[in-house]
Formats: C-alpha cells, structure tokens, sequence
C-alpha cells in the first residue's frame, strides 16, 4: 500500500514538472528572445540567460530525462 502511495505521489510530481515546464520554456524562449534582442544595448542584459538555463534543464530532466531514477539509484 505504501509503495503505491509512493508510486502515485511520484507520478503527480513528475505530472506537475511536465506542466510547470510547458509554462517555464515559453518564458525561457521569450525572455531569451528579448534579451538578446536587447544586448547591442547593454552587454549585461545576457547574463539572466544562464541561471535560466539551469533552471530549465533541471526541470527538463525531472519531467523527461532520468533524474528519478538516478536520484534512486
């Protein structure tokens, strides 16, 4: 009963990653979009990109990739 329990809380969180990313690419992408457009301006526009970047393959692996299964290993 337990590992049931554990199986579907396992589920809706990689549920809720898969949706939390549909809504965080298409801020990723806009933002990527504007801030490059914005960078003959002011070089230090490009710097949000990175720490963003990171945030979305973190969210990419969770919802997609192996990160359960290596966090289990």
């Amino acid at each position: 009963m337990q590992n049931q329990m554990r199986e579907r809380q396992t589920a809706m969180q990689i549920a809720w990653t898969r949706e939390f990313l549909k809504y965080f690419g298409a801020f990723y992408g806009l933002a990527a979009v504007c801030l490059t457009a914005g960078y003959e301006k002011n070089a230090g526009l490009l710097s949000p990109i990175l720490p963003l970047s990171f945030v979305f393959a973190y969210q990419y692996d969770m919802g997609y990739g192996t990160l359960l299964q290596r966090i289990k290993g």
